[in-house]
């Protein structure tokens, strides 16, 4: 089951193609390297946009992490626990 979270993250981002592709993030003091980004999609927040992205980590976990434009920050917003 995802449990809820709402945590600052620091991500690398890589631009293909014109679209933002998270590379790894850190995160609690520890770095994770994202394998493959499974999914992604925007909400709009007012005039601004949130970008999601759910992805997987080198070690199969999974995470939804969250850019903020107006604010220019990213959070983690998901993680999968068992």
């Amino acid at each position: 089951m995802y449990q809820d979270m709402d945590e600052a993250v620091e991500v690398v981002v890589l631009f293909q193609n014109n679209k933002m592709k998270p590379s790894r993030f850190r995160w609690n003091g520890s770095v994770y390297k994202i394998s493959e980004v499974t999914g992604d999609w925007k909400t709009d927040v007012g005039a601004y946009r949130i970008r999601h992205f759910a992805v997987v980590d080198a070690s199969s976990n999974f995470f939804q992490l969250s850019y903020d434009e107006r604010k220019t920050s990213w959070v983690i917003s998901k993680i999968w626990v068992e």
